[in-house]
């Protein structure tokens, strides 16, 4: 039994390091902003791969195109504990072929469930594209209001807003209604 998991461990060992290439190249592709935790080190090995094969906007619009969301049909196939992992596996990768994805979005969903963390998929894909938020330049900030604001309310916040952040940087806004605000709103700008 020993001899099996010590087999497992060396092929998921080298599956992850052919996953995010060689550590030449890891260096060389190093990401813009830290993201912490499990889900940043995957985040950081999908954001490495995808750099050395310069195909970065392809793996975000298949992760964008794909319903990784806790919940969805994919998803809950993914984390059944029913599926043998084999089968699991031959099965994501028809389906990820079929849907056009690259290599590197296909070997991404190999790496994550042969390692048995696609319970933390959507927080991987979430630190992978606050990566690419930021190797853009931008800054996303999110405003909450009680009201839907005009389109000139809009520009004068986002003008504002642009005062906080760096010159080199572009500002994102995500628009959030809350009616359970009495006036007012609430920003936050990127992480603070």
């Amino acid at each position: 039994m020993a001899l099996v998991g010590a087999r497992r461990s060396l092929c998921l060992a080298q599956g992850a390091r052919s996953f995010s290439g060689s550590s030449v190249a890891r260096a060389a592709q190093k990401a813009p902003i830290q993201v912490y935790g499990l889900e940043g080190r995957y985040a950081h090995a999908l954001y490495s791969a995808a750099a050395s094969k310069n195909v970065l906007k392809e793996v975000e619009d298949d992760l964008k195109r794909l319903d990784v969301k806790r919940g969805s049909i994919f998803t809950e196939y993914l984390i059944n504990p029913a599926e043998h992992r084999t089968l699991k596996l031959r099965i994501i990768d028809d389906a990820l072929k079929d849907a056009k994805c690259n290599e590197v979005t296909r070997g991404f969903f190999r790496t994550v469930t042969e390692a048995n963390r696609v319970r933390k998929i959507e927080a991987i894909i979430k630190g992978f594209n606050q990566i690419m938020t930021a190797s853009r330049g931008e800054v996303l900030c999110m405003v909450t209001t009680a009201t839907k604001p005009d389109q000139k309310v809009l520009d004068q916040i986002k003008t504002i807003l642009g005062g906080f952040v760096r010159k080199d940087q572009k500002v994102v806004m995500d628009v959030k209604v809350n009616p359970g605000l009495i006036g007012g709103m609430v920003v936050e700008v990127g992480d603070r």
